[in-house]
C-alpha cells in the first residue's frame, strides 16, 4: 500500500439528483460535455491526473497544490462563461474542493483522509465556487497574486475528528492578494447572515412561524429565532443642523452605520427600514426593543455647520434602560468615513466584539472615499425614498453628480440603474424623465454596466431580478446570496433570494428566507405577503397561500409606487388558489377585484397566456399548477378568443419541428408590419417586426413557445394551423401572444 502527499481536487454538480429527475438524459449529456470539454483538458493542462468520475463527481490528483488551484479557477471561469450563454434550464454549476494531505494509492485509485477532506471542502463551496482546506491555503496564499481568500472559520466536518480550517477563493479582482474573515460560515447555499434563524426554519419551525404570522397568531420566541448574538437597532439619527433640509445627512449616516455594524462578526442588526418606522416617534427604548426583538439601541444626532460636523451617539441596553456607551465625534465633513469607522469600532468594543481586520466604511462594496460624492448620493437617496415620481427627477441629478465626482461609486450607478429600470415599465414615468421607454431601458443598461464594475447590494438585487426574468434562477440565487453577504441587515436582500428560490422550485427554502427577512424587518409589506403566498401555492398548501394573499388587501389605499404589482399579481394567484381549493365563488370575486388593475395596466382580460409569460418558473410543473387553477376558475387560457383545445393548435413537439432550425416570414395582423423570425436549433432567435428587430432566445414550456429579447421582456405564445392559409401568401400558421397575432409560413 503506497502513501504520499498530494493535492486532491474534487468537483461535484450542484443539485444533480433534482436535475436528473427533470431531465435525466439531458443532465447526463451536459455533464459529459463539461467533463470532456473542460475538466479533462484543464486537468491535463495543469499537470494533474484524472483519477475517476463518481456519478456526478470528478476526482483528480496533482503533485503541485498551486497547479490544482489554477486548474480549479480555470474550470470555474470557463463554466461561468458557458452558463452565461446556456439555454434556460440547461445550466450546470459545480462546487470544487481542494485539500493538500496524505493519500493512499491502490492501483489507479486513491482514498484516505486527504481525499475525504477534499470532499468535505467541495460540499462547503458555493455553487460555481472553490473551497480550500487550511493546509491548501497555507501553501497557495502568496503564490497566485490574482486571487483573494475569505476565511470561513474552523468547521467540524463529517468523518474528520478535528475541526478543519476552511477558506473560500475570491475571484473578484478587487479582492486580489487579500484574505478576509467572513461574518460566519456560509453553508451550501450561503445562508449568510441568518444562520441561527435558518437552522430553525429548515427544521420546520420557520414555516410554522410564518403561518402564525399570516394568521395573526403571536409567534413564540423560540420559533422566531434561536440566535444568541447581541442584537441591535440603529435608530434614525436626529438632524440638529440649522438647515432642516440636511436631514438626509442624518438619514444617510444612520443607514450606513446599520450596514457597517451588520458586518461586525457576532452582531445581529435590524434593517434600516424597520428602524425608520420609529422616526420622530417618542417611545421608550424597552418598547422599541420588544417590538424589534433586540437588546441594544443606538441613537444619536448630527449637527453640521459649514464643513464642520459633530456626531453624538449613545448605546442603550433595553434590559436596564441604561447607557453602556456614549461618545461625541467632532471633525470636518471630509472626515465622515473615518468618524463612522471609529464609531463602529467603539461600539464593537463596548459589546465585546471583534471587528473584521481592515474593515472601513469606504471600502464596503459600492462605496466611495469622496465626501462630496457621498453627500450628493445621500441627497439623491433621500429624494428616491420619498417614492414620488417627481422627486426621482431630482434624485437622478444628485446620483449623476455623485458619479461624476467618483466614477467608481457603485452605489450611485446602481441607484440610477434602479430608477431607469422602473421608469421603462411605465410610459408615464419615462415621460416624466423626458424619455421614451426604450431610452429609459438604454440608460438602465448603461448604468447597470457601470454598477457592475463596483458591485453593491443594490446591483446584485437588480441582477437577481434580471436573471429571474430570464428564467435563470440558479444564477439569480447566487446573485442574491452575494447581496446578503454584502449587507446582512437589509430585508430586501433576503426577499430577493426568496423569490429566486421560489422560481427555482425550492419554495420551502423561499419561506426560510422570508423568515430571515422578517427577523431583520418584522414589518410586513404587500410584496412579502405576495412572496409567502407564492411559496405556499408552489407547495400546494393553498389554504395558507390564500391566507397570505388576502393579507395584501388590494382594496386598501396604495401608499407607495411598489404596491401596484403585489396587488395585481396577488389577485392572479388568489384566483388560482381559491379555484384549487374548490371555492369557485371566492375565485369569481377575486376575478372581479382584478378588473380595476387590468384597466390601470391597460391589459385585456387576464389569460393563462399572460400567466405563462409573467411567472418565470424554472420547472413547467410549477407554472402548470397556476394555469390549472386559472382554468378551474374559468379564466380563458388564450387571447383573441382562440380555443386552447382546438385540433389546429400545435403541441410543443410540433412547434419545435416547425420553427427551430428554420426561418419564417409573415406579417402582424394588427399593424400589418412585416414579420420575420429566424430560430436556430439551440433556440437562438433573431426577430424582425417592421422597423424593430432584436436577438434573443426561444424555448418551449409545455405547448407554449416562450421567448426573451433584451429590449423587451419574457413572453409566451401558441401556434395554430391557419385554415385556408397558403405558402405563397405566407399565411399557413398563426402565432398568438397575449397582445399580438402573426400569420406566417416557414420559408427556409
Amino acid at each position: 500500500m503506497e502513501r504520499h502527499l498530494a493535492a486532491v481536487l474534487i468537483a461535484d454538480v450542484v443539485g444533480y439528483s433534482r436535475l436528473s429527475e427533470i431531465d435525466e438524459e439531458g443532465t447526463r449529456a451536459r455533464f459529459q460535455t463539461d467533463f470532456q470539454q473542460i475538466f479533462e483538458p484543464k486537468i491535463t493542462e495543469h499537470h494533474g491526473r484524472l483519477v475517476k468520475t463518481m456519478g456526478d463527481g470528478i476526482l483528480a490528483e496533482f503533485h503541485s497544490v498551486v497547479d490544482a488551484l489554477r486548474c480549479a479557477v480555470d474550470i470555474q471561469q470557463d463554466k461561468a462563461k458557458r452558463n452565461a450563454t446556456a439555454l434556460p434550464g440547461e445550466h450546470l454549476f459545480f462546487r470544487i474542493g481542494i485539500n493538500l494531505g496524505d493519500i493512499i494509492v491502490e492501483g489507479d485509485d486513491i482514498h484516505g483522509e486527504g481525499v475525504n477532506i477534499a470532499d468535505r471542502m467541495q460540499s462547503l463551496a458555493e455553487p460555481g465556487g472553490i473551497a480550500l482546506s487550511g493546509t491548501t491555503y497555507d501553501h497557495v496564499k502568496s503564490k497566485i497574486a490574482s486571487l483573494g481568500y475569505a476565511f470561513l472559520g474552523e468547521q467540524k466536518v463529517k468523518g474528520i475528528a478535528e475541526p478543519v480550517r476552511v477558506y473560500r477563493v475570491v475571484l473578484d479582482p478587487e479582492a486580489k492578494g487579500a484574505t478576509t474573515r467572513t461574518r460566519r460560515y456560509q453553508s451550501r447555499w450561503s445562508l449568510t447572515a441568518m444562520t441561527a434563524v435558518l437552522l430553525v426554519v429548515l427544521g420546520g419551525a420557520g414555516a410554522g412561524w410564518l403561518t402564525n404570522r399570516l394568521l395573526d397568531e403571536p409567534p413564540s420566541s423560540q420559533n422566531v429565532s434561536n440566535d444568541t448574538r447581541p442584537s441591535l437597532v440603529v435608530l434614525p439619527f436626529d438632524n440638529l443642523s440649522d438647515v432642516a433640509e440636511q436631514g438626509y445627512l442624518a438619514d444617510g449616516i444612520t443607514e450606513d452605520l446599520t450596514t457597517e455594524l451588520a458586518r461586525v462578526s457576532g452582531l445581529f442588526v435590524v434593517s434600516r427600514n424597520a428602524a425608520f418606522t420609529y422616526k420622530q416617534k417618542s417611545l421608550r427604548p424597552v418598547q422599541i426593543a420588544a417590538e424589534l426583538k433586540v437588546r441594544y439601541l443606538l441613537e444619536g444626532s448630527i449637527r453640521r455647520i459649514g464643513d464642520e460636523m459633530r456626531i453624538n451617539a449613545q448605546l442603550i441596553d433595553a434590559t436596564t434602560n441604561g447607557h453602556i456607551w456614549a461618545e461625541r465625534f467632532d471633525g470636518a465633513w471630509n472626515e465622515v468615513f473615518a468618524l463612522q469607522d471609529k464609531m463602529v469600532g467603539e461600539i464593537a468594543t463596548a459589546l465585546k466584539l471583534r471587528l473584521v481586520s481592515g474593515q472601513q466604511a469606504a471600502k464596503i462594496a459600492g462605496g466611495t472615499t469622496n465626501a462630496a460624492a457621498y453627500e450628493s448620493y445621500l441627497r439623491g437617496r433621500e429624494l428616491e425614498f420619498r417614492e414620488r415620481p417627481e422627486d426621482w427627477v431630482d434624485a437622478i441629478k444628485h446620483y449623476e453628480q455623485a458619479l461624476a465626482l467618483d466614477p467608481k461609486f457603485g452605489n450611485a450607478a446602481a441607484g440610477l440603474a434602479w430608477i431607469y429600470r422602473e421608469a421603462q415599465w411605465s410610459e408615464a414615468r419615462s415621460k416624466l424623465l423626458g424619455l421614451s421607454s426604450n431610452e429609459a431601458r438604454n440608460k438602465e443598461n448603461a448604468y447597470f454596466r457601470a454598477a457592475a464594475e463596483n458591485p453593491s447590494p443594490m446591483y446584485y438585487r437588480i441582477l437577481t431580478a434580471k436573471l429571474n426574468m430570464q428564467q435563470r434562477s440558479d444564477e439569480a440565487i447566487v446573485a442574491a446570496e452575494r447581496a446578503i453577504a454584502l449587507d446582512a441587515s437589509d430585508a430586501e436582500n433576503y426577499e430577493s433570494l426568496s423569490i429566486a428560490m421560489i422560481y427555482n422550485g425550492r419554495a420551502m427554502d423561499g419561506l426560510g428566507y422570508l423568515a430571515a427577512a422578517s427577523r431583520v424587518d418584522p414589518f410586513w409589506s404587500r410584496w412579502r405577503y405576495l412572496l409567502a403566498g407564492q411559496a405556499y401555492f408552489s407547495l400546494e398548501r393553498y389554504g395558507e397561500a390564500v391566507a397570505a394573499l388576502e393579507k395584501i388587501e388590494p382594496e386598501t389605499k396604495e401608499t407607495t409606487y411598489w404596491d401596484f404589482w403585489p396587488n395585481y399579481d396577488g389577485l392572479v394567484l388568489l384566483i388560482s388558489a381559491y379555484a384549487q381549493l374548490g371555492q369557485s365563488a371566492d375565485a369569481a370575486k377575486a376575478r372581479e377585484r382584478l378588473k380595476p388593475y387590468l384597466a390601470i395596466a391597460q391589459d385585456p382580460e387576464f389569460t393563462g397566456l399572460m400567466a405563462a409569460g409573467a411567472f418565470p418558473f424554472k420547472h413547467y410543473s410549477d407554472l402548470e399548477r397556476v394555469l390549472a387553477g386559472l382554468r378551474k376558475a374559468g379564466v380563458p387560457e388564450l387571447s383573441f378568443g382562440f380555443d386552447p383545445k382546438s385540433p389546429k393548435r400545435l403541441d410543443g413537439a410540433a412547434i419545435r419541428t416547425l420553427l427551430f432550425g428554420h426561418e419564417a416570414h409573415g406579417r402582424n395582423l394588427e399593424s400589418g408590419d412585416a414579420y420575420r423570425r429566424v430560430t436556430a436549433d439551440d433556440g437562438a432567435t433573431r426577430v424582425f417586426v417592421g422597423d424593430w428587430s432584436d436577438t434573443g432566445q426561444s424555448w418551449l414550456e409545455g405547448d407554449f413557445l416562450c421567448f426573451l429579447y433584451p429590449s423587451r421582456w419574457r413572453t409566451c405564445g401558441v401556434v395554430f394551423r391557419n385554415p385556408g392559409g397558403t405558402s405563397a401568401e405566407k399565411t399557413e400558421y398563426l402565432f398568438i401572444t397575449q397582445w399580438d397575432r402573426f400569420e406566417f409560413s416557414v420559408v427556409k
